[in-house]
């Protein structure tokens, strides 16, 4: 009966599958129990009905109890299952001394009783009394309350009073308006296992509330909402810190209920017996550093509570035991306090302010399976990330700001069995159609994986969560032409899709405004994708051999190959400039001209932050150099290339801040190709190159390698002490820009 108990009571905490109402994965009460549904209604099975009365929503439950005990006539019938759920009751009644036909008392028979949905009184109300009959020979007893010495607070409860429940091993009073925990609430209850008080008002409890409940494993105190006089809410008030001492629970649920940084010593005093934790949307904002040191939690739910994982370790003391982790909407912008958590294997950090996972932060998550990070802001990656973790399932990265697949992104998700990425404003390239087919192959090639589950059961619910996405996802097909042409990936994992859909996986064609689906991506093939410069340059040489004539074949191969890179760029130039001159034509520069900026300034959203911290307050304040930035001088009402060119006019020099980031980005490949348009077309040279990171050659589009090669750039040092040296080349080519506006100045 105990491991019936351990493996429901503390799966609570992640199925909201039966319960509408709740916003957190944190679960219900009868997630946990096979005997009652959330309404009090008895679901027991045939063979356990004949030993069960359910008078629930019964007008006069006492008088029909006492109905259901005169029949109780046979040694093998008994009342294992009660339930008084809505019976308008307004505190529990003496009934327990009720006996049958065999002398036997209701106490010593009842096993799992349910009281939801009554509303108990903190004291007696006006007029109330019970008619009882104890036994089979009708005689009868008037109780008319309680005594005037007796607390008000445990009116409500006085039927439980001097009473002993040799059996009773469940109790629910859920809901039932219950405002405070006196004395010795439960001290006729021993062999109690899970007790559920959650859905009430409760904002005080005693110290001995409960005392003598020594076999207790599963507490759910949830939903508990007091209110004062004025609508305030009330906090959880106690009288001690320990109140929880004295019992070894197994499963501890708070979720929903109003805490307080004071109320957090509370916790520190449950023991090590204690494995399943819920602080969901409680309202705490910080966790203390020892508050689990004393525990060996292996499931946590702080989802919902803004800040709560900011502090200083604040999972400290149980680094080794935690195996689920749900963290929703808590503001985590990093993953790096998990790193010493070698034995998670569920990690759920959905709708949080994550943009970047650094490798020591998972290196050490050896066992993770489940890793669900919907509705971060993760952006593309060049680096090894998730491939580090080595049992990693099930990875959700749906609803981020990943714009670009890459091979290194292709690469570092092959070994994951099932990937997320719906939602995502991706723009249309090769390697995305290869992941829409690598998934269609992988379908094909596999059959369905589920997440590995420790054979306990004691975190059951935990995974069910995701293998029921698992099993009710839509399978990604490929069309007859693809399933012949597949083959040309060259690579191979075994991650398929969870959440695909026509609907959801789309991508944007660069250049258009319409997306489209990512399976009617054109294939490039990938010895197309794989060509090097050189090889295009030797192709083209091919086709120039049938155009030319054979005495010139030579001399003109020899002239391509020897300025193959000014020939290339000369020619993308000039196609730039007959298509952009169609926008707007400018007169050529002279020393008469006048500007009314001294420079435009192009940057992507992601490097914002250093042009206004670091690059602005240099350039306007040291420098006095006037400054052009699309988010301030834009003028509204213009189109945005309207404003791209205008300002490029209205600007003595143009810079550009380059990053990795800036070429992920359309607006800024086209303005960086527009600089190279106007300063062409207007006979200027006025062109400053800043590299706030190394870009490699392959990341580099031939625009920007051409200008690499030909401009003379500077790069922003990493070292501090070499700064004031970057920002004295930078000062002396602005002001040499701004007095000589037709010269090109090197920063040399």
């Amino acid at each position: 009966m105990i491991l019936r108990i351990i493996v429901f009571c503390c799966s609570i905490i992640f199925s909201s599958a039966n319960n509408s109402k709740a916003r957190c994965l944190t679960g219900y009460m009868t997630d946990v129990q096979n005997w009652v549904d959330q309404h009090g209604n008895l679901i027991t099975s045939p063979a356990e009905r004949q030993n069960s009365i359910d008078l629930s929503t019964n007008v006069d439950p006492v008088k029909m109890l006492h109905q259901h005990m005169g029949m109780l006539k046979s040694s093998h019938r008994y009342v294992k299952y009660l339930s008084l759920a809505r019976c308008d009751l307004t505190r529990v009644p003496p009934i327990f001394l009720l006996e049958d036909m065999q002398r036997r008392q209701l106490s010593a028979m009842v096993e799992y009783m349910t009281f939801y949905g009554n509303k108990f009184l903190g004291m007696s109300a006006a007029g109330e009394h019970y008619t009882l009959s104890f036994n089979a020979t009708g005689a009868t007893i008037m109780n008319l309350g309680t005594s005037p010495q007796t607390q008000a607070e445990n009116i409500w409860s006085s039927g439980f009073s001097a009473v002993n429940f040799t059996k009773l091993k469940e109790l629910d009073l859920r809901a039932c308006s219950i405002q405070v925990l006196g004395q010795n609430l439960f001290k006729g209850m021993s062999e109690l296992r899970a007790l559920y008080i959650g859905e009430n008002e409760i904002f005080y409890i005693d110290s001995t509330a409960f005392a003598g409940l020594n076999k207790l494993v599963h507490l759910d105190f949830s939903r508990n909402q007091a209110f004062d006089e004025n609508g305030n809410p009330k906090n959880l008030a106690t009288e001690s810190y320990y109140a929880f001492q004295h019992l070894n629970l197994i499963s501890l649920d708070l979720s929903f209920t109003k805490l307080t940084q004071r109320n957090l010593g509370m916790l520190k005093s449950l023991g090590k017996s204690l494995r399943s934790l819920s602080l969901c949307e409680t309202g705490l904002n910080n966790l203390h550093a020892d508050i689990f040191l004393t525990t060996s939690l292996q499931i946590l739910d702080v989802s919902r509570n803004n800040g709560i994982l900011q502090g200083t370790k604040p999972l400290k003391g149980i680094e080794d035991s935690l195996i689920v982790l749900y963290a929703q909407e808590v503001g985590l912008n990093t993953m790096d306090i998990f790193q010493n958590f070698t034995k998670l294997a569920i990690l759920q950090l959905a709708n949080n302010e994550i943009n970047n996972i650094e490798a020591s932060a998972v290196r050490n998550l050896r066992h993770l399976k489940v890793l669900d990070l919907n509705k971060n802001r993760i952006n593309s990656w060049f680096n090894r990330t998730y491939s580090l973790m080595p049992e990693l399932s099930y990875l959700s990265l749906k609803d981020n700001n990943i714009n670009l697949i890459t091979e290194e992104m292709i690469e570092d998700l092959m070994y994951v069995d099932y990937l997320a990425l719906s939602e995502n404003s991706l723009i249309c390239n090769c390697h995305s159609k290869d992941l829409y087919k690598m998934a269609a192959k992988n379908e094909m090639l596999y059959k369905e994986v589920f997440v590995h589950q420790p054979e306990t059961g004691l975190h059951q619910n935990a995974y069910d969560t995701y293998n029921d996405i698992i099993r009710n996802r839509n399978k990604v097909e490929l069309n007859e032409c693809d399933e012949q042409c597949y083959t040309d990936i060259g690579i191979s994992g075994t991650f398929r899709f969870v959440d695909y859909s026509n609907d959801t996986y789309i991508c944007l064609p660069f250049g258009e405004s319409k997306p489209v689906q990512i399976a009617d991506v054109y294939s490039c093939g990938r010895a197309s994708r794989e060509k090097t410069y050189e090889q295009e340059l030797k192709d083209g040489r091919l086709k120039l051999l049938a155009l030319l004539t054979l005495p010139c074949v030579m001399i003109i191969v020899g002239m391509i190959y020897m300025f193959r890179r000014h020939i290339r760029y000369f020619y993308i130039t000039m196609r730039n400039s007959a298509m952009l001159s169609l926008i707007n034509k400018k007169d050529v520069v002279d020393d008469n001209t006048i500007f009314n900026y001294d420079v435009f300034v192009s940057y992507c959203n992601e490097d914002r932050g250093w042009v206004l911290d670091h690059l602005l307050p240099h350039m306007e304040t040291e420098c006095s150099i006037s400054a052009c930035l699309h988010e301030r001088d834009f003028l509204v009402g213009l189109s945005i290339l309207e404003n791209i060119v205008s300002c490029m006019d209205r600007s003595r020099s143009i810079m550009l801040i380059l990053s990795q980031r800036f070429l992920l980005s359309q607006w800024c490949q086209f303005e960086m190709h527009l600089a190279q348009h106007r300063l062409l077309e207007t006979r200027r040279e006025d062109l400053t190159l800043i590299l706030l990171e190394d870009i490699p050659r392959r990341l580099r589009p031939n625009t920007l390698h051409y200008l690499m090669l030909t401009k003379t750039y500077i790069v922003w040092p990493k070292d501090e002490a070499e700064r004031p040296i970057f920002w004295k080349r930078l000062k002396k080519t602005l002001i040499a820009q701004k007095t000589k506006p037709s010269e090109n100045v090197s920063l040399a």
